[in-house]
């Protein structure tokens, strides 16, 4: 594993304190900000999918055929974020009114 050796020059510790500081800072709202929501981003399984919708797995995947839940391939493996899920399972329960 190689070193990285970083060398800093002309500035003082304040300085330097200031900007590690603002940094950090500027991080750590960014990960804020997806933590607000963080459902988004939970990747299902299938089976956790179809467990979670109370479907067979054949139900599962003819959906996906069907576009009416979005799916996603990861290598071999196929992957379902549990927001579009959850909104996939809205649309399918509204009742058409008339």
């Amino acid at each position: 594993m190689a070193k990285e050796i970083l060398q800093i020059e002309n500035i003082n510790a304040t300085d330097f304190k200031n900007e590690i500081v603002k940094d950090v800072t500027q991080a750590l709202k960014g990960y804020a900000t997806t933590l607000q929501n963080p459902d988004n981003e939970i990747l299902l399984t299938r089976e956790e999918t179809a467990k979670m919708l109370s479907v067979s797995l054949v139900t599962l995947w003819d959906w996906t055929k069907k576009d009416i839940i979005p799916a996603y391939r990861i290598g071999n493996k196929v992957r379902y974020k549990k927001a579009e899920v959850l909104t996939a399972l809205q649309q399918m329960n509204k009742f058409v009114s008339k």
